[in-house]
């Protein structure tokens, strides 16, 4: 009758007019029982009941299923299934007897208890021990229209709760975590002994059963700063929960329905916003100003390691056969030639540029950087020149037809942009076979025809050669050529003697 019960207050509330929602939380019921029977008629739940009745392949265990439902109250439908087989030999599906197990709960009112895990507090770390760091996303509204995914990473001392943060319009690179990490402790005045990250692959590479694998740009910063580096495991936010709110905060507070313009704008009113907001207010667990506790853990701070533009960390990339590098999940173009000349080269990103150098430093190009994936960012400068050579030809045939050609040449150009190449050497080769002047009377036929076309001036000129093979062309100029559809063409038959057409008659 349970089931009923609830069916039945679940109509009486819908009629009264309360929301999904609302009738879960006065019933104290899943809403997925609540959506089960919202719609459902009472003709429909009886012939459910029915069914129901009709019994289950599980009804032979049902007392040792409610047995172990009531002396483990965690127990899971999909341990009862695996208990099945291990006890009974039954192979059950496992859809079945989570269906048996769940109308069994409701029946006897059985909740299933859950399992928390149990916290305790943390003593605070002493001052200058530890900054944690943690990253998270959000989709901005641009300025002009559309949307703009923007990673920010956090950065947040233990003790006073002093707060960093730092935003780019693309996913982070080892490179760019080992920057912001200086411009971190430059804004601190100091570092401190240790960093906790979470399990991110620009930080380490394999975790290695706790002989941590780090990035080489990473390894590089930890070796420079002394750094200790604490991992926290996978899957567990609760370790470092004191950076996961303030990603949080930063997401809510700062980011939220915020319009992004670029990186730099963004990134100045980031700082503005911490010291007017994030670190000048009363902290809720400390009850302190983290800007006014922070003076006491700068004092505890280690010296900064000398940091500048020249000691950036150097990255480094395998340029492709197509003369392309990846970055970010996009091909970036390199002049042609330049995989054969320089198989590897450096890159180094600033103020969302990409700037590719060869492994001593030397400037080979550079690329506004994407925030897309799978894209090809070609320069027009890196590609084949197609029209130099081309040019080249068509200037040497005006060049050779007395500059007469200029507009024919361009027309074939226009109109035949695949088989430019094809068009001119068929007049080249005309040109070396008929000379030049004969080929101007033929373009001046083609023109008045309006017809550009290296064939049709090649059949002109080959026919009228067949028609006075010594004789010269007598094509006037343009203006009096004869239209094609004009042009006779002379036929000359045979001459036979008399006799012959006597003999056929004699016949």
């Amino acid at each position: 009758m349970k089931g009923y019960r609830v069916y039945n207050s679940i109509q009486q509330l819908k009629d009264m007019g309360f929301k999904r929602a609302a009738v879960a939380a006065q019933l104290q019921i899943n809403r997925r029982t609540v959506d089960r029977y919202w719609t459902m008629t009472a003709d429909e739940y009886e012939a459910q009941q029915q069914d129901l009745k009709r019994g289950s392949s599980l009804d032979d265990y049902r007392d040792q299923i409610l047995y172990w439902l009531r002396a483990y109250p965690t127990l899971s439908s999909a341990q009862v299934c695996d208990w099945l087989k291990e006890h009974y030999n039954e192979d059950f599906r496992e859809r079945t007897v989570s269906r048996y197990v769940k109308r069994l709960r409701e029946e006897y009112g059985l909740k299933k208890a859950p399992n928390p895990r149990d916290y305790e507090a943390v003593p605070e770390l002493p001052m200058g021990q530890q900054v944690q760091v943690d990253f998270g996303q959000l989709l901005m509204p641009n300025v002009d229209g559309g949307q703009t995914r923007v990673y920010a990473a956090a950065f947040l001392l233990s003790a006073s709760r002093y707060k960093y943060a730092e935003m780019q319009s693309r996913p982070f690179t080892a490179a760019d975590l080992v920057n912001m990490s200086h411009n971190c402790f430059k804004y601190f005045g100091g570092m401190p002994r240790e960093m906790v990250f979470d399990q991110d692959s620009i930080v380490c590479v394999s975790e290695n059963a706790g002989d941590i694998v780090y990035t080489y740009e990473f390894e590089k910063f930890r070796q420079e700063t002394k750094m200790t580096i604490y991992m926290c495991r996978g899957a567990d936010p609760e370790s470092k929960g004191k950076i996961e709110n303030t990603v949080k905060y930063i997401k809510g507070n700062f980011l939220s329905n915020r319009l992004f313009v670029d990186d730099g704008i963004l990134n100045g009113s980031c700082l503005e916003w911490l010291a007017r907001t994030a670190n000048a207010k009363v902290h809720g667990t400390t009850k302190r100003i983290p800007v006014e506790v922070f003076q006491e853990e700068r004092e505890q701070l280690r010296p900064l390691v000398g940091f500048d533009e020249a000691s950036r960390p150097v990255v480094c990339r395998t340029v492709r056969k197509d003369n392309t590098i990846i970055y970010d999940s996009n091909r970036y173009s390199v002049p042609l030639g330049t995989y054969n000349k320089q198989p590897e080269v450096r890159i180094d990103t600033k103020d969302g540029m990409l700037y590719i150098q060869t492994i001593f430093g030397e400037p080979i190009c550079e690329h506004r950087i994407s925030s897309g994936r799978g894209l090809l960012i070609q320069s027009k400068n890196h590609t084949r020149d197609r029209t130099s050579a081309l040019d080249k030809l068509q200037n040497d045939l005006d060049t050779q037809l007395e500059h007469s050609a200029t507009e024919f040449l361009q027309a074939i150009r226009t109109e035949k942009t695949r088989y430019s190449r094809d068009q001119f050497r068929i007049i080249q080769s005309m040109i070396d076979q008929y000379g030049g002047s004969q080929v101007l009377e033929a373009i001046g036929f083609c023109q008045y025809s309006n017809l550009n076309s290296a064939n049709i001036l090649k059949d002109y000129l080959t026919h009228k050669a067949k028609e006075a093979p010594n004789t010269a062309l007598l094509i006037s100029p343009a203006a009096s050529v004869i239209p094609v559809a004009d042009v006779k063409y002379h036929v000359t038959t045979q001459k036979r003697p008399l006799d012959v057409y006597a003999k056929v008659g004699a016949r």
